[in-house]
């Protein structure tokens, strides 16, 4: 079975959202403060979710700085390149059908690689 990968959104509100995001990520690191948002797994349990690094992975793939982007998560410059194909080619994603499995398989892929192979996290486990 397979779906759309956004199916219903607009192309004006997708661009807008997609543009948001990497304007964001292209002035966060000249922010006099950074928001202090704490994943709840990690929180909770010390473990991190698929998700941690993702804000300082693609903060480092808008800066053009992709080997850092990949050892936060390798999540940051898959995430920077669907914002650009959003804002440049949005009908391409139009078309575009991602088979559901894929998308669990890619969140356990990063998954896997936050626990046993980024180096912010994994040492973090060997206590």
């Amino acid at each position: 079975m397979t779906a759309a990968v956004m199916p219903g959104v607009r192309t004006r509100e997708a661009r807008a959202v997609a543009a948001g995001v990497l304007a964001v990520a292209a002035v966060y690191p000249a922010l006099p403060v950074h928001p202090a948002v704490a994943c709840p797994l990690r929180a909770a349990t010390g473990i991190p979710c698929p998700l941690c690094g993702l804000t300082r992975a693609v903060v480092a793939a808008v800066h053009g700085h992709l080997g850092t982007s990949l050892a936060f998560n390798p999540g940051g410059i898959v995430f920077v390149a669907l914002a650009l194909t959003v804002l440049l080619r949005p009908q391409w994603l139009a078309r575009l059908r991602i088979p559901w499995w894929s998308v669990a398989v890619f969140a356990g892929a990063l998954w896997v690689w936050n626990i046993g192979f980024n180096p912010t996290f994994h040492q973090l486990l060997i206590r």
